[in-house]
């Protein structure tokens, strides 16, 4: 039996069913006859070469939970026959005839009903699996684009990595969205041409679906494309870990749809069963994802200190990484004396992307006997007016900031957050620079005038 059946992924526009019609001819001209057209791969059976005529018609009371065709399919495929048309297939709403006479007589010759048909079976099809698509896209989108700490927003758009699961996101949102609109032009141009006694318009699918395969290409490559480049091989192995649970999950859904299909069991038991079955491989999937998958995701190494300090405790040593790094800001800046024993580390962290230099300092004291403060601040440096104001607004929220006078730190605007031990937050605007600056105590004139004079650009 090798050689004798082919399983082919058939990509068409779901309501351009001449553009199948016409595929399916030409694999007849080649000795391959459809045998089942089942979702996504059509099966076709080794035969003699021949020029036999398809049909691909609706019927929108028809469910992809069926077990096989409804009485009334029968009913409507018993006509068909005694016009020479033999269904060869059925799926859902979709049906496929074939005709071995060289013009026959066409199934469908009211195009008014032919519309009806086509968007009775297109609301199933299409509408609701891909407006469904779109909200959780949608959401998902809103989500990453609404954090809800300032560490969140900076985190996202400084990060070239989040800015392409964004794309990635828009470009699917995109694609749900122009399949829909895509049609419902179609519908609504075709509507109107019937009603002046014309018939339903041409789909076009062979640019369409270039179009759509490269919207989600783009899109895939932006949401796995950065991990290949990963070292030691471990990026290629996480795509190929997402790929292959991925193409696991959507073949347990299928062949759960199949064995339901073949037990016989009516419409509501297979769609209850399948939905059940469905929710079960979704948790089962996130939990292959967050357990295996996620342990291949290639992970930045950390970057080695200058030195470990030690310190032994009654729970035992604790170990802290010394950064030496240059830091525009310190404490000796401040005037506070610093010597070896308060054990300083400097450390700088930066992020860049198009949209957000987003860097954070730091000068933690880890001497046990230290009183030194601690200082911790952040520039972000954003050259888009619509994103810096989004980002000062996200980020005045998350302190319960109040407006102070800007003039003493020479600030375009300042915002200050006073805690109760005597620490505060300062939230800066200079130019296209946001400051975010913890001090652990009140600062003097002479050390706002030092903080300006570092931080602003």
């Amino acid at each position: 039996m090798i050689g004798k059946k082919k399983r082919r992924l058939v990509w068409y526009l779901p309501w351009d069913g001449t553009y199948a019609e016409r595929h399916l001819e030409k694999m007849a001209r080649k000795g391959w006859r459809l045998e089942n057209a089942g979702n996504p791969f059509w099966i076709y059976r080794r035969a003699e070469p021949a020029n036999l005529r398809y049909a691909i018609t609706y019927f929108p009371t028809a469910s992809v939970f069926d077990s096989g065709p409804t009485g009334d399919q029968m009913t409507y495929a018993d006509y068909c026959a005694a016009a020479g048309w033999e269904m060869v297939s059925a799926y859902g709403p979709l049906q496929i005839f074939v005709n071995d006479r060289p013009n026959p007589v066409p199934i469908e010759t009211d195009e008014g009903e032919k519309l009806a048909a086509i968007h009775g079976a297109m609301k199933k099809m299409l509408l609701l699996p891909d407006g469904a698509l779109a909200a959780v896209w949608l959401v998902n989108l809103l989500m990453r684009l609404n954090p809800r700490s300032y560490y969140s927003i900076l985190s996202t758009f400084s990060s070239n990595q989040q800015l392409l699961l964004l794309l990635a996101i828009a470009l699917l949102l995109l694609l749900s969205l122009g399949m829909m609109g895509d049609y419902l032009v179609w519908y609504l141009r075709s509507r109107r041409a019937v009603e002046r006694g014309g018939a339903c318009l041409p789909s076009h699918t062979l640019p369409r679906m270039i179009f759509q395969g490269t919207i989600l290409a783009i899109a895939m490559a932006a949401l796995l494309g950065p991990f290949a480049y990963a070292s030691g091989g471990r990026g290629l192995l996480f795509i190929l870990a997402v790929l292959a649970t991925a193409s696991l999950f959507l073949a347990g859904a299928y062949g759960l749809l199949r064995l339901l299909k073949s037990m016989d069991g009516s419409r509501s038991f297979n769609r209850g069963v399948y939905i059940a079955g469905a929710v079960v491989l979704s948790i089962l999937y996130t939990v292959v994802v967050v357990k295996g998958v996620t342990a291949l995701m290639p992970k930045a190494e950390p970057r080695a200190s200058a030195e470990v300090y030690t310190v032994e405790t009654e729970w035992g040593s604790r170990n802290y990484g010394i950064y030496r790094d240059d830091l525009p800001l310190t404490l000796e800046d401040l005037g506070y004396m610093v010597t070896e024993a308060d054990h300083c580390s400097y450390r700088r962290e930066e992020q860049t992307s198009p949209l957000v230099r987003w860097v954070q300092y730091s000068q933690y004291v880890y001497g046990e006997d230290s009183v030194l403060p601690e200082l911790t601040y952040d520039t972000a440096d954003i050259p888009w007016a619509w994103l810096r104001e989004r980002c000062w607004e996200q980020m005045s929220q998350y302190f319960n900031f109040a407006e102070t006078d800007p003039a003493p730190w020479e600030a375009d605007r300042t915002l200050q957050w006073d805690g109760s031990t005597g620490s505060r937050r300062y939230l800066f605007l200079y130019g296209e620079r946001i400051v975010f600056l913890f001090l652990e105590e009140a600062p003097t004139a002479e050390q706002m005038a030092v903080i300006s004079s570092n931080l602003r650009p």
